[in-house]
């Protein structure tokens, strides 16, 4: 009732002013003829009212009356006008079939439609104006734009529509020459990316909007490490790649900080999304570790690619609590599922109750130093877990088991890594012994993750330093979070069964050069806001992180970011059995020597030293070792 009552009071608001304009627009034309003509005609009245009521007819019948005052654009200028042009029509219309239209008739009405034109449409974008022209907000910050196309122009008409963006914008750069001298909204464009290098040299700015969302990600990270080598405290914002697919919007909301997988240079893979979904379309999905940062986003993606139902089994209640929250008002079919996966005859009853058709793996230990100090519950779960989901599976007749890898199951220095080597060799014996097809996909680290070094270093930058890194000359391969997932499905929906595929993580990013560039995110100085140090390498920590071990061959796949693992099985499957109980029996009594002594003959090239590379814990400053060389 009160939203009926509402529409009425404006549509009526909107027919008087409406009125008013037309009446108006027709005295004024009436002043204008009688001006200009040697004959004193009288005020055509009841003219003025017949074309006043045909005009707030028609602009009725285009629906003027449901526009909002505020937004009034073109296109309801257009709407207008055409309101206007029918009804001055019908009215001549009338005249010249009752066969009194004169040379006043003609004149008067013609007038009348182009002040009406002007004072209908001043009267409907008045509000507009004056919230965005007369009433210009004062802004505080004084921002550039690096782009000048669909992009920043939407971005810059939403900071002219918004004052609480608190933005003013002082120059706009694009690297188009076509541009350069042009304006938009009223703002030069200066130059190219080296006008806008000198301009913020010698210029008083407080934020950088990169309104480029197409810009390749190895020029995304050059312009901003120039930028901050300039100014160290600008902020920088950037408009994400994804609005390059939607048809909504652009607005200053869309624009988000910079973080560190934009200074990383790495292009995002090309996904193809139809096949993955076709995969999973009208299936059950079963996730395990789903609390986690790998499994949470494979709920998240395959919710979003049409599974019929997700089970997200972790251990942790509160994260499974969070996975029901986010989905909690989702059409989606998300089910929690608290359970332990080496309660053997818990997940028994959840296979025979759910059915589910594909599994993700991606319960682990996988903190190295951690498991280094508890190698045995490392085994529990990176291994008996693993045995214990993949023999249901075959019992259960699951379609496929993906089993999430890592890096550091290739030659591995740590329990941690030879534990997954070991879950991979699982899953290829496995595969032999019944109709699931079980695929094992091995990758780097991810951006973000929980215990992941960048968060790590967010935390140690926040609380004033000094960033901790284990070694200068440290390397790994990252990856963000959704990025790895869907390369992971990908390679799941490849897989026949029986493989090892490997993610191409891109080149090796050195530890240093990610902390020296997280520092400088912050506004920071490194070596001089925030120390950096070098503890040393901790236990079962390399230097480099491989892909592939050395006895292994790669072949190519039919996408240039997925690769398979020429990887036969070291033991057959008796033996496999064999050595787990061997290994089994050794957990019962808490050796730790022993427990790696079994793991050394599962996995062959699993090394454990206590010494690692020569390296010491001894702790060094960047400009300690700078003074040594």
């Amino acid at each position: 009732m009160s939203l009926l009552k509402n529409y009425f009071t404006r549509a009526i608001f909107f027919i008087a002013g409406d009125a008013a304009a037309i009446f108006l627009a027709s005295l004024f034309s009436y002043l204008i003829i009688n001006s200009v003509s040697d004959f004193a005609y009288p005020f055509p009245a009841i003219s003025s009212l017949a074309i006043t009521l045909l005009s707030i007819t028609f602009l009725g019948l285009f629906k003027m009356y449901q526009v909002s005052w505020r937004f009034t654009s073109l296109r309801e200028l257009m709407m207008i006008v055409n309101s206007l042009a029918v009804s001055s029509l019908i009215y001549l219309g009338f005249f010249f079939i009752a066969g009194m239209l004169t040379t006043f008739h003609v004149a008067f009405i013609a007038l009348v439609f182009f002040q009406s034109i002007l004072f209908v449409g001043a009267f409907r974008i008045s509000k507009r104006m004056s919230k965005e022209v007369l009433k210009k907000p004062q802004l505080k910050k004084r921002a550039i734009v690096f782009g000048a196309g669909n992009a920043a122009d939407q971005i810059m008409r939403d900071i002219t529509r918004h004052r609480h963006w608190n933005l003013n914008i002082i120059a706009v750069f694009d690297d188009s020459e076509k541009l350069h001298g042009l304006s938009m909204h009223g703002i030069p464009v200066k130059g190219d990316r080296r006008r806008m290098y000198q301009f913020l040299r010698y210029s008083d700015v407080d934020e950088l909007i990169i309104a480029i969302p197409s810009l390749p990600k190895p020029e995304l990270k050059t312009v901003i490490e120039k930028v901050k080598g300039i100014t160290p405290k600008l902020k920088v914002k950037v408009l994400p790649s994804f609005h390059l697919l939607s048809d909504d919007p652009v607005g200053v909301k869309n624009i988000r900080e910079i973080s560190i997988d934009d200074i990383l240079g790495r292009e995002p893979a090309r996904i193809d999304l139809e096949s993955i979904r076709s995969s999973l379309m009208g299936k059950t999905v079963l996730i395990t570790g789903a609390g986690g940062s790998i499994g949470r986003e494979i709920v998240r993606q395959c919710a979003s690619l049409d599974a019929k139902k997700l089970i997200a089994l972790d251990i942790d209640e509160t994260e499974v609590f969070y996975i029901q929250k986010e989905f909690q008002n989702s059409d989606k079919c998300v089910e929690p599922c608290v359970a332990n996966i080496l309660d053997e005859e818990r997940i028994d009853q959840l296979f025979e109750d759910e059915k589910p058709d594909v599994i993700f793996h991606a319960a682990a230990y996988k903190h190295v130093p951690m498991m280094e100090a508890f190698p045995d519950e490392a085994v529990k779960v990176n291994v008996e877990g693993s045995r214990v989901l993949a023999s249901l599976a075959c019992k259960h007749e699951v379609d496929k088991f993906v089993l999430i890898s890592t890096d550091k199951a290739v030659n591995p220095t740590n329990i941690m890594g030879a534990t997954k080597r070991i879950a991979e060799e699982i899953c290829l014996s496995y595969n032999e012994l019944c109709l699931t097809k079980f695929i094992a996909v091995r990758f780097g680290n991810v951006l973000g993750s929980r215990g992941s070094v960048v968060p790590i270093f967010i935390d140690q930058i926040r609380n004033g330093g000094p960033i901790t890194i284990t070694h200068p000359e440290v390397k790994r391969y990252f990856m963000t979070i959704p990025e790895s997932v869907l390369l992971v499905m990908q390679a799941g929906e490849m897989g026949k069964g029986g493989e090892v595929f490997v993610l191409d993580m891109g080149e090796p990013v050195k530890i240093l050069d990610m902390a020296k560039q997280l520092i400088q995110l912050h506004g920071l100085v490194p070596d001089k806001d925030i120390d950096i140090e070098f503890i040393g390498l901790r236990p079962g920590e390399k230097m480099f992180e491989e892909l592939l071990q050395a006895e292994e061959g790669v072949l190519s796949t039919n996408h240039k970011l997925i690769h398979k693992a020429i990887c036969g099985k070291v033991l057959s499957n008796k033996e496999l059995e064999m050595m787990l109980a061997s290994l089994n029996r050794e957990m019962k009594y808490n050796n730790h020597e022993a427990i790696r002594g079994v793991i050394k003959q599962l996995v062959p090239t699993y090394t454990f030293n206590g010494e690692i590379n020569g390296l010491n814990g001894n702790k060094k400053s960047v400009k300690e070792l700078a003074d040594q060389e």
